[in-house]
């Protein structure tokens, strides 16, 4: 590590004080004095590594001002870091530069005094209320006696004179690049263009918050990709860049300065530290080649342009997991409405979900089938913002469909309806989004069969449709029906009558049951559809349904035969049969004379 790289670390100091109550042995050496003090230990380290622990043992005296290991570690010295020897010459050169030969107590110091130090350079003393800085570190315990002098505890690494970086070589962003912390920073630069500007010739103050700060903030670089949003990202860095180059010491408490994006920061100086509009600077001073960085804790937010949050849609097409929502949405016109004032509270199903649904947007093709889709949506949508919070076991809402929804909240999580909330509180420019894990059915929505025009069922003997033949007009709708038959039956289409082959991708009932209520519209005029029943295909179980004009119409066959042997006209079954038979001829008749 050379010297510059060295000293530009010592130099990031941050100040800090450390009250200590220290016991000296008068009879040990400093070096053993500070080790026993529990607090020097990096101090010890160092005069070790650098080859001065023999000479602070020596008679001396020496007066030492001893950094503690706190004030080593906000210094960012590492000690692993000065391997060559031109490394360790620097350490010396540090170490040195916080001892004075002789023995200097606290008494002798006066105000504006300077100390001559072992490595050369002096020191400069300054005394007000009763508290001595050294260089502007704290002495926080003076007078700690040892055998071969006395050391001052100090909150700080001093930085010897002749150790002062030549100067910096980097840029801003090439700086805050350097970092490690700044990746979000030097990123969103990069997103709003605004890199080239923080490269010229400034100079500039840059208050740079971490990347932590910048997680903290929510700020997510994707969702900025219209020429609008990236002006607003251009507003939010820009609040944190002031002209001209501003060190810490030009900083007074209330002062007020205008960011190159117009809008004022204030700042606030306390005992504690700097803050600007909040934001703790965490390290000052940090020079560049066009200016000078302060970070910060906190990502600061223009007073006149807040971040601007997605709407409903935005966020939801964003998210990679609700492109089935948006295309319904979109598919059913509800896109712009999402998109209003509001503010709405979505549950928004997934793409899982849309697909365990079994939902398929390009069966809805009618304005009827749109609008029962947009029923189905608007089911999912509750009229103001309603967070988790404000949920509780049992809550009943009505949704914007006008269908009402109820809550349960359990030890396991919250449901609506039976769907899992497994993402929360969403927040949306105009609302609120709440992930769930199913698609909501409105209860006054579920699908409606369409009107039987004629029925098909199953005759007597469990081995025919009944009528196996029927002629209809186009547009009526068959439905075959039948409850706890003997056995159990479909219907499926095949490709002519008798035929044996079934049409490929045909019309079907599904699995055979024994209790089926199965409805299909024939929309094509001038032909027959053929079907049979697969369990009762060899049994010669075929039926057809002929379409054309005249209405639903059974064309009558044999009836099946009927066991009298042991019945006679006196014999109620027997007038019962016979009265049936003879409507059944009326009916005929009737149905020929009109044709005719």
């Amino acid at each position: 590590m050379n010297k510059a790289i060295a000293t530009l670390i010592l130099a990031s100091l941050l100040m800090s004080t450390l009250p200590l109550n220290v016991s000296a042995d008068e009879t040990q050496d400093i070096p053993t004095n500070a080790q026993a003090t529990g607090v020097h230990d990096t101090l010890v380290d160092a005069v070790i590594q650098a080859g001065l622990l023999e000479t602070l043992q020596g008679d001396g005296p020496f007066t030492v001002f001893a950094p503690t290991d706190a004030a080593f570690e906000a210094a960012g010295v590492d000690l692993s870091t000065f391997t060559t020897d031109e490394d360790n010459q620097t350490l010396a050169n540090i170490l040195t530069y916080h001892v004075v030969a002789g023995s200097v107590t606290a008494a002798d110091v006066t105000d504006g005094m300077t100390a001559a130090t072992v490595n050369g350079a002096n020191l400069s003393f300054s005394v007000a209320d009763g508290v001595v800085t050294v260089n502007n570190a704290k002495v926080t315990t003076a007078d700690v006696m040892a055998s071969n002098g006395v050391i001052h505890v100090i909150d700080a690494v001093l930085t010897p004179p002749a150790a002062e970086p030549a100067g910096p070589t980097l840029n801003i962003p090439e700086t805050a690049q350097s970092t490690g912390v700044h990746t979000s920073l030097v990123a969103a630069l990069s997103h709003a263009e605004l890199v080239e500007t923080l490269q010229g010739d400034g100079p500039f103050t840059v208050f740079a918050p971490t990347d932590e700060a910048f997680a903290a903030a929510g700020i997510d670089l994707s969702a900025f990709d219209t020429a609008e949003e990236n002006e607003t990202l251009s507003d939010i860095l820009l609040y944190h860049v002031l002209s001209g180059a501003v060190p810490s010491s030009d900083v007074t408490d209330g002062l007020t300065v205008a960011m190159v994006n117009g809008d004022n920061a204030s700042f606030t100086v306390t005992a504690d530290g700097v803050t600007i509009e909040g934001a703790n600077v965490t390290t000052a001073d940090v020079e560049t080649t066009n200016g000078v960085i302060h970070v910060i804790d906190k990502v600061l937010m223009p007073p006149a342009d807040p971040v601007v949050v997605p709407d409903i849609p935005s966020i939801a097409a964003s998210t990679g997991v609700h492109d089935a929502l948006v295309a319904a949405l979109t598919k059913a016109d509800l896109v712009a409405t999402l998109q209003g004032e509001g503010p709405f509270t979505v549950f928004a199903p997934t793409d899982q979900a849309f697909t365990d649904a079994g939902i398929d947007l390009d069966a809805f093709t009618t304005e009827e089938e749109i609008a029962v889709l947009a029923d189905i949506l608007l089911y999912h949508v509750l009229s103001g913002a309603v967070p988790s919070s404000d949920v509780t076991d049992g809550l009943t809402v009505a949704m914007v469909n006008g269908d009402n929804a109820s809550f349960t909240v359990t030890a396991d999580g919250v449901t609506i309806e039976g769907a899992s909330v497994t993402t929360a509180d969403v927040t949306a420019s105009n609302g609120v989004i709440h992930v769930i894990d199913k698609v909501l059915m409105p209860p006054a929505d579920e699908p409606t069969l369409p009107d039987c025009d004629a029925v098909v069922g199953i005759a007597p003997s469990g081995l025919k449709y009944s009528p196996a033949t029927l002629s209809i007009s186009v547009g009526d709708t068959v439905c075959w029906q039948w409850t706890d038959s003997s056995m159990a039956h479909n219907v499926r289409q095949v490709d002519g009558e008798d035929s044996t082959t079934y049409t490929q991708n045909g019309v079907t009932s599904g699995e055979a049951a024994m209790t089926v209520d199965f409805r299909y519209t024939f929309t094509e005029d001038d032909t027959t559809f053929y079907y049979a029943c697969e369990p009762h295909l060899a049994a010669g179980m075929y039926g057809k349904v002929i379409v054309g004009d005249g209405g639903a119409t059974a064309v009558v066959e044999p009836t099946e035969p009927v066991d009298t042997s042991d019945e006679d006209e006196n014999t109620p079954g027997f007038v019962s049969t016979t009265l049936i038979v003879a409507l059944l001829g009326a009916v005929v008749v009737i149905q020929r004379r009109q044709s005719a």
